[in-house]
């Protein structure tokens, strides 16, 4: 994906560093302690290197356009979800490392549901979205605002935080949003240290 899409190279490796600090926070406070008493960690932040592979199958006409996707570009670039986690199948069937694999179909094929059961590929609304897929969600959607893209200058660390909350209980899990809100320093320290 670096190689293709420079954007994404650098997105994959800002999204582990969020994803570890919100993660290490929500360990702290001890949320979700019996969903998280049984998760490695380290391989999870590690597998979210794999959350955007399915862009491999989306041409570059819409990965690199300079502007906004036309409804049917974003329904092509929507598959790039579903289409992961195909590509991580494919893989674990040739390796025996499953763990780490395990969290990369989950983050990839669910890092794009929304809250409120309008995200895709499938709907899912509130818990029904796995904890690590909803945590990859805050920490993507704030890479991305405050990061350059073909087709968007990037926004400041604070209306990235602004719209973030503005989607808490309808794109994000609220509880998690309040936990971002509450460590947003932290995440501005780590994008100055990049």
């Amino acid at each position: 994906m670096e190689w293709r899409d420079d954007a994404t190279g650098g997105h994959i490796g800002r999204t582990q560093s969020y994803l570890k600090i919100l993660i290490d926070e929500m360990l702290a406070r001890k949320l979700f302690q019996e969903q998280t008493s049984l998760w490695n960690i380290d391989q999870l932040i590690l597998s979210a290197s794999l959350h955007d592979v399915g862009k491999i199958a989306i041409s570059d006409n819409i990965l690199r356009k300079p502007g906004r996707l036309t409804k049917e570009e974003f329904e092509e670039m929507k598959k790039h979800a579903a289409f992961g986690r195909k590509v991580i199948d494919r893989i674990q069937q040739k390796t025996r490392d499953q763990e780490f694999l395990e969290y990369a179909k989950i983050l990839t094929e669910f890092h794009h549901e929304k809250w409120d059961g309008t995200g895709y590929p499938y709907g899912l609304a509130g818990e029904e979205i796995p904890l690590p897929a909803r945590l990859l969600a805050i920490v993507d959607v704030y890479d991305a605002l405050i990061s350059k893209r073909p087709y968007k200058v990037p926004f400041s660390a604070e209306e990235a935080v602004k719209i973030i909350a503005d989607g808490k209980g309808t794109q994000f899990d609220p509880v998690l949003v309040d936990l971002f809100l509450a460590i947003q320093d932290k995440f501005i320290k780590a994008e100055e240290t990049k």
